[in-house]
């Protein structure tokens, strides 16, 4: 039945993701588009729209008839009304984005932010499927993070739940291009991992592509100086993750993004790390799980085609 059908849009920095989503979490049929430098919000939730349209069409269906249309975007969204705050990555600020699909589709669309989307794919058809209560990771270019509490996504007061990012990890410490110094994302992202081993040992990247992967390369070729930094590097996180925890209590962190690949340096020495570092009361149990998110890069995508399980009831 056509209601049976959800649209999920992930919309980044460089690119969107849409796709046709079963309620099952399957990918019926997608497509990426680019996102055009300076456009402005309007044009582009325009361009969104019509390829939304396509792939509708394309499969026999029609938009009103669809389930669900949700979004997700990488910055400050107040959900209950699609409305963009702050996302930096697109140069938004105070976007009535929800107010624009909806004109666009003639119906109501949900619009989250994209951390928070991939983590709700994870606690319903991924690696947090076990879990009532979990925090989902990710690490990348910097660190995104959606918390599900009891089985409900969990925004705060402010809508800016989940910044672990941007929470502060050394005092005037390196600049975050969010205004601050010391976010614990200058030193244990992708770009924060690149930045520091360049201070550390320029000349041994002197000769590489400047990349990420070219620290983790002389990591894998046996350099121990290399070696040490990224168990400094993966301390610091721990101690990060730790903080967090002593907050929210979950029962498992589930970590994604393009660091995991590491999974051998970057994973699997986080429980003992978290243990050292965590609050006695919890770290001593050893009840705290930690998982490799199973759902890829289709995560805030296939979170966003289900985000209307958030609400009451689906906007019209």
């Amino acid at each position: 039945m056509d209601n049976q059908f959800n649209i999920g849009i992930d919309i980044g920095g460089t690119k969107v993701n849409i796709g046709l989503i079963r309620e099952t979490g399957e990918i019926i049929s997608s497509k990426k588009m680019m996102v055009e430098k300076d456009l402005l919000p309007e044009m582009l939730i325009n361009n969104i729209s019509t390829e939304v349209n396509q792939i509708v069409d394309d499969a026999g269906l029609t938009v009103g008839k669809l389930l669900s249309i949700g979004v997700g975007v990488p910055g400050t969204v107040d959900s209950h009304t699609g409305f963009v705050e702050f996302c930096p990555n697109l140069g938004w600020e105070n976007v009535p984005a929800g107010d624009y699909f909806r004109e666009q589709f003639r119906r109501g669309v949900i619009v989250a932010q994209d951390s928070r989307a991939a983590a709700w794919a994870e606690y319903l058809f991924g690696a947090g499927r076990n879990y009532k209560s979990m925090i989902c990771l990710t690490l990348g270019t910097g660190i995104g993070c959606g918390i599900i509490i009891d089985g409900k996504i969990f925004h705060g007061a402010m809508n800016t739940a989940g910044e672990l990012g941007h929470t502060i990890f050394e005092k005037n410490g390196f600049l975050c291009n969010c205004g601050n110094n010391g976010c614990l994302e200058r030193y244990t992202s992708g770009t924060g991992i690149l930045e520091r081993a360049m201070l550390l040992f320029p000349e041994k990247l002197g000769s590489r592509p400047q990349r990420t992967e070219s620290v983790f390369k002389m990591a894998y070729e046996g350099d121990q100086e290399v070696l040490a930094f990224i168990r400094t590097v993966v301390e610091d996180l721990a101690i990060g993750i730790a903080n967090a925890v002593s907050i929210l209590s979950p029962e498992a962190v589930i970590l994604s993004g393009g660091l995991c690949e590491h999974e051998e340096l970057i994973i699997k020495p986080l429980p003992e790390l978290l243990e050292k570092y965590g609050y006695p009361s919890w770290a001593r149990k050893h009840l705290l799980k930690i998982e490799k998110a199973q759902m890829g890069s289709d995560a805030p995508m296939i979170g966003a085609a289900m985000l209307y399980k958030t609400l009451e009831k689906t906007p019209a």
